[in-house]
């Protein structure tokens, strides 16, 4: 019997949903942001991507209000220079799925330029760096 991939889901809008190439240009760029992994921890030991931080998706209700201070404390780092935007909130998970459940709960919970980052990890694998480990 064959495994069939897991279903990819579209919760969102494309406007809620940056590619993986385009989370590479913010970082090359050094875009004010947050990068929020939604998987589970014993994941996010496996492999994560730079700076990121875990919230694991079983987690996330508890955590909106350290998420709240860690965009507030990267906004007042970025009053002294001449970038007025605010800070941007990204998810990410294995797939693209749990990553997408954050973003629309994040939306509901007034997080409403949270982003998701579409095909998570695996499409960072395949279409950013190939040397990046899939499990």
């Amino acid at each position: 019997m064959q495994m069939q991939p897991p279903l990819k889901l579209n919760l969102l809008p494309s406007e809620s949903r940056i590619s993986s190439m385009e989370y590479k240009e913010i970082t090359l760029n050094k875009e004010p942001h947050v990068l929020v992994d939604v998987r589970p921890a014993h994941h996010f030991k496996i492999v994560s991507l730079p700076n990121s931080l875990n919230i694991p998706f079983s987690t996330l209700e508890s955590r909106l209000s350290e998420i709240s201070s860690i965009l507030k404390k990267d906004e007042e780092e970025e009053k002294g220079t001449v970038s007025e935007s605010n800070a941007q909130l990204y998810v990410v998970c294995r797939r693209g799925n749990d990553s997408q459940r954050a973003v629309q709960y994040l939306h509901k919970m007034g997080f409403t330029s949270a982003k998701d980052i579409v095909g998570g990890l695996e499409s960072w694998a395949q279409n950013v760096d190939p040397n990046f480990p899939t499990y």
